[in-house]
């Protein structure tokens, strides 16, 4: 009897520690392999982009994820050959870090090896918007946060606003005005996602034609719109937005009624309504372009004077304190035709101004920078033509310092203008010059930098789209950081 209950023992012993080993090695403590095997360490790449790779395990892979600079993007895909897709559209250029991480039937994990991937997207494009046999033109342009593009223009006589994606697809447009002509240059998106147009009405108003201001949702439905003006011409310039949401507005006023303008500046509410205005200007005529607040409250105006200066109409800056009033003045030019145009700030607390002259180009209108420190005082100035006749529409700041230039130039093989895109370092030298257009008239007036670094610049042209040689279509291009598109056939 003994004997039995020892081997029994023995028995239940042997097949417990059996038992125990089995349930061991069915806990699978290995994590599997993985590889990348596309595309290589150090690659440039664009667009979409198919990661490939390689993973192995002792018992089951359920899926790999791929992580881009440490962050997991929810790619993942399953099935054996393992492929993840990546758009890199939504990337800055430059560097990124990339890892695959494999995960097993167990919970087991394991990353490849990190590799590096330089991302160099430059979506390039040509499109155009606008209606057959009426001309259409594109005067001003932003971008938004999702890098679709707004553009401000015109169609016929009245002013649209024309929204496309960030491949040139439209999205929406809307056209505002009446029965007589209605024109706008000037439009910034607002701090609640909408946007402020600046033009001039003779459809509404008071008489003759007047300022004219209109408030807009993201969706450019109209939400509010004003006038401000007499009986006389009056002309809307350009308009900032204030910390308060409201605007300030450079324009002109014919106040007088003999025909010779003066420069009104006018402050707002965030729904419109005047809070103070200024008037600049003294017997001849006085056109204000453009206006910028300064970090104390202040304002730098620019236009041109014919009552101050070195005769004929001189570039003039004025300086003003938060209610408006003048701290200081400049001009410049000589008793050639000289105007200001527009103006922008610089890292160094001084200012770049754009203009149209006669004074420092080659003869004939040119186009002209001049800049300035922070009391007005010119440090250099740099003309560009002159013998075409051409001057410059709007020059925005660019990521590296310098700045982007748009105007059109007059070629005389093809009797007709062309748009001229040129790139100024920050020292007013031309790093690079391009044109676009054809056989026919094409116009350039405005452009921006791209969040991709490369450009977006719109205008008019004829033969494209809707337009021919006798009515014209908003043109709109995207170009790569050179100033590079595609050809107009494409």
């Amino acid at each position: 009897m003994k004997t039995s209950i020892l081997i029994l023992s023995i028995v239940l012993l042997i097949f417990w520690s059996c038992e125990e080993k089995k349930d061991d090695e069915s806990v699978d403590t290995y994590p599997p392999s993985v590889l990348i095997t596309s595309p290589n360490n150090n690659s440039i790449i664009n667009d979409t982009v198919v990661v490939a790779c390689e993973s192995i395990d002792n018992d089951e892979v359920v899926k790999v994820e791929l992580w881009i600079n440490s962050d997991s993007t929810g790619i993942t895909d399953s099935t054996a050959p393992y492929t993840l897709t990546w758009i890199t559209n939504n990337y800055e250029n430059g560097e990124h870090t990339l890892f695959v991480r494999s995960y097993d039937k167990s919970g087991n994990t394991a990353d490849s090896e990190t590799i590096i991937l330089s991302v160099y997207n430059f979506l390039v494009f040509n499109a155009t918007f606008g209606l057959d046999y009426i001309d259409d033109a594109g005067y001003s342009i932003l971008q938004t946060a999702d890098s679709s593009y707004v553009i401000l223009g015109s169609t016929g006589n009245n002013i649209s606003l024309i929204k496309a994606d960030y491949k040139g697809t439209e999205q929406w447009n809307h056209n505002y005005g009446g029965s007589e002509n209605d024109d706008a240059r000037h439009i910034l998106q607002t701090s609640d996602g909408g946007y402020i147009i600046s033009g001039t009405t003779e459809s509404y108003g008071f008489g003759g034609s007047d300022i004219w201001l209109i408030k807009t949702d993201p969706t450019g439905l109209m939400e509010w719109d004003t006038y401000f003006g007499g009986s006389n011409t009056d002309q809307g310039g350009a308009i900032q937005q204030m910390t308060d949401g409201g605007y300030i507005i450079i324009g002109n006023s014919d106040f007088s009624g003999d025909g010779d303008q003066d420069i009104w500046l006018i402050r707002t509410n965030s729904q419109g309504d005047s809070l103070w205005t200024k008037t600049f200007g003294g017997a001849g005529l006085d056109l204000g372009a453009d206006v910028q607040i300064l970090e104390d409250g202040g304002f730098i105006l620019l236009g041109s004077t014919e009552s101050f200066g070195n005769g004929s109409s001189d570039i003039w800056l004025i300086r003003t304190d938060s209610q408006g009033e003048t701290t200081w003045a400049k001009t410049f030019g000589d008793n050639s035709s000289d105007y200001g145009k527009s103006i922008l700030k610089t890292p160094d607390d001084g200012y770049i101004i754009r203009g149209v002259t006669d004074s420092f180009g080659y003869g004939n209108t040119a186009l002209v920078l001049i800049k300035i420190d922070s009391t007005g005082d010119k440090i250099w100035d740099n003309a560009f033509g002159g013998s075409n006749g051409e001057g410059g529409n709007a020059l925005r700041e660019t990521n590296d310092g310098g700045h982007i230039l748009i105007c059109h130039s007059y070629v005389h093989e093809n009797s007709a203008y062309d748009i001229r895109l040129i790139k100024i370092d920050g020292n007013g030298s031309v790093d690079w010059d391009k044109t676009f257009g054809g056989i026919t008239n094409n116009y350039g007036f405005s452009v921006l930098q791209t969040f991709d670094g490369g450009f977006a610049l719109t205008g008019s042209i004829d033969i494209l789209g809707n337009g021919d040689e006798n009515h014209s279509d908003i043109w709109l291009i995207k170009t790569d950081p050179e100033g590079n598109t595609v050809s107009l056939s494409e």
